[in-house]
């Protein structure tokens, strides 16, 4: 799957497929380099069947795929390091570190937004600014 993965840039959709032990619980999809991984094959089938605000966020963390010089690798380098540097605030917020990522931010902001991806074939950069905060506005911007 990561091997033969096409460049972000050469993906228009994203197809759903059912690996119930790659994604914790608690979390509906994952994004893994242009497939989105769920629960169950139910799950899959939501998924493929209509765009949704879940299937939305994980449309937007392809077009930010493309905004991180269109690299699967690169983008998820990225949000490792980003999930690391948020994960110390873990005592004071559950999933700190995934709460916190710059990505994810951008994409709980606008999952519910099912036009926020018409015209931004080239990628989406709202992320930066959330990565330019320091992690206390960060914080402060998620729990209010």
């Amino acid at each position: 799957m990561m091997f033969r993965a096409p460049r972000p840039c050469r993906t228009d959709d994203m197809r759903a497929v059912a690996m119930p032990r790659w994604i914790r619980k608690g979390y509906d999809g994952l994004t893994f380099f242009g497939t989105i991984i769920t629960h169950s094959e139910k799950d899959a089938e939501v998924f493929n069947q209509r765009f949704g605000p879940l299937k939305n966020h994980e449309m937007i963390h392809l077009y930010q795929a493309r905004s991180t010089h269109n690299s699967w690798l690169l983008f998820y380098l990225r949000y490792g390091w980003y999930w690391l540097c948020a994960s110390r605030y873990r005592k004071r917020l559950k999933n700190a570190g995934y709460r916190l990522n710059p990505f994810e931010m951008e994409a709980y902001a606008h999952m519910n937004d099912l036009h926020y991806l018409d015209d931004k074939s080239e990628g989406v950069y709202e992320w930066r600014k959330f990565a330019q905060m320091p992690l206390s506005e960060r914080y402060l911007h998620y729990t209010k």
